[in-house]
C-alpha cells in the first residue's frame, strides 16, 4: 500500500507493448537489451521459486533498507521476482549488485517502464528461456499502475506466464476489479501455467476479496493454499513494524500483498514471508527492509 501518485505519462496512450529484455554484458560492464534468438537450449525447470516484495519508494532510512533488501534477494535464490514500488535511483543500485549482474535479467535498467516516478520490474534467472515480455498500461488508473509479464518455457512444451502489478491504492475498489481483470485476461488468453504477484491493496479478509476470487475463477491464493484461512499471514503490519506504524498513523493488519495461481500442471509446495525481522534501531524505533513484508514462493512441476 502507498499513499499514491496522480503522476501519469501523458503519452502512454497503448495499453499493451512489448519490451527489451535487459542482460548484463560482462565484457562491456553496461546493460544492454538481449538480442531475440540468443536463447540456448531451454533450461528444463521441474521446481522453481518467486519473490513479490513491495520494497516502498521512501527515502527514509536507506542504505540500511537497500542492503537488507539485497540481502534478502541474494539468499533467496529464487528464479523470477517482482518488486513494486521500485524508483529509479533503487532500479540503478540494484543493477549494479553483482548477485543481479551475474544472475538475472532485467524487465528494466533506468525507470523508461514507469508511468511516473516508480513502478514495477521482474528479474528473471538467465538460465530461463523467455519468449516474451510485454507492458501493460492500466487505461483508467490514475496512479500510473502497469502490469509487467513474462512468456517462459519451462520446456518445450510447458508455458508459464508470470506477473508483477501493484493494483490502485486507497478507495479505489472498482478500478482494482477492472486492474485484476485485465491481468487475469491477458495472462489466461492463451493456454499455458499463469501466476500473478505483487501488491494487491485490499485485504485478504473482506468483501473486496471474496468479490475478486469470484472473478478469478480456478485461480488460487497461494497463502491461503498452503497456510489456511485461519493464518492472516499479514505483509501490512503496523503493530509487527514499528517503522510503517510511524509512517502510517494509523493501526493496520492487512494482508496486501499476494502471489495467485491457475495451472493445471503446476502445484504450490512451500510459501513464506520474508523481510520481517528489524535489520536496524533508531533509538525506539525499529527499522524493516520496507513498509511491506515480502512473499516468496516455490512451484513444482507435476508428474
Amino acid at each position: 500500500m502507498d499513499q499514491g501518485s496522480s503522476n501519469r505519462d501523458s503519452n502512454a496512450k497503448k495499453e499493451e507493448f512489448s519490451i527489451p529484455l535487459w542482460e548484463y554484458n560482462k565484457q562491456k560492464h553496461e546493460w544492454a537489451p538481449k538480442q531475440r534468438g540468443q536463447n540456448s537450449q531451454t533450461h528444463t525447470c521441474e521446481n522453481f521459486r518467486v519473490v513479490s516484495y513491495n520494497i516502498w519508494f521512501s527515502e527514509d532510512y536507506q542504505p540500511t533498507r537497500f542492503n537488507s533488501l539485497c540481502d534478502i534477494l541474494n539468499k533467496s535464490q529464487a528464479q523470477i521476482i517482482g518488486l513494486q514500488e521500485m524508483t529509479k535511483n533503487i532500479l540503478q543500485q540494484l543493477s549494479a549488485q553483482s548477485f543481479v549482474q551475474e544472475r538475472y535479467y532485467l524487465s528494466d535498467v533506468d525507470g523508461r517502464t514507469f508511468n511516473g516516478w516508480y513502478g514495477v520490474i521482474l528479474l528473471i534467472d538467465i538460465r530461463l528461456h523467455i519468449s516474451n515480455l510485454n507492458l501493460i498500461n492500466f487505461p483508467r488508473s490514475n496512479m500510473g499502475r502497469r502490469l509487467i509479464f513474462a512468456e517462459i518455457k519451462l520446456d518445450e512444451n510447458e508455458i508459464l506466464r508470470i506477473g508483477t502489478v501493484h493494483l490502485e491504492s486507497l478507495d479505489n475498489r472498482e478500478e482494482r476489479l477492472r486492474q485484476l481483470d485485465i491481468c487475469q485476461k491477458i495472462l489466461s488468453r492463451s493456454p499455458g501455467s499463469y501466476i500473478l504477484m505483487g501488491d494487491f491493496n485490499f485485504h485478504a479478509h473482506g468483501q473486496e476479496n471474496i468479490d475478486q476470487f469470484d472473478r478469478l475463477q480456478q485461480w488460487i491464493d497461494a497463502w491461503t493454499y498452503l497456510m489456511g484461512s485461519h493464518n492472516h499471514g499479514f505483509t501490512f503490519d503496523t503493530e509487527m513494524n514499528s517503522m510503517t506504524k510511524l509512517h502510517n498513523g494509523k493501526p493496520n493488519q492487512s494482508r496486501y500483498d499476494r502471489i495467485i495461481l491457475r495451472s493445471q500442471t503446476i502445484t504450490l509446495t512451500e510459501i513464506e514471508i520474508l523481510g520481517n525481522q528489524p535489520i536496524a534501531s533508531r533509538g525506539h524505533l525499529n527499522i524493516f527492509p520496507s513498509d511491506h513484508f515480502g512473499l516468496t514462493a516455490v512451484f513444482q512441476r507435476k508428474k
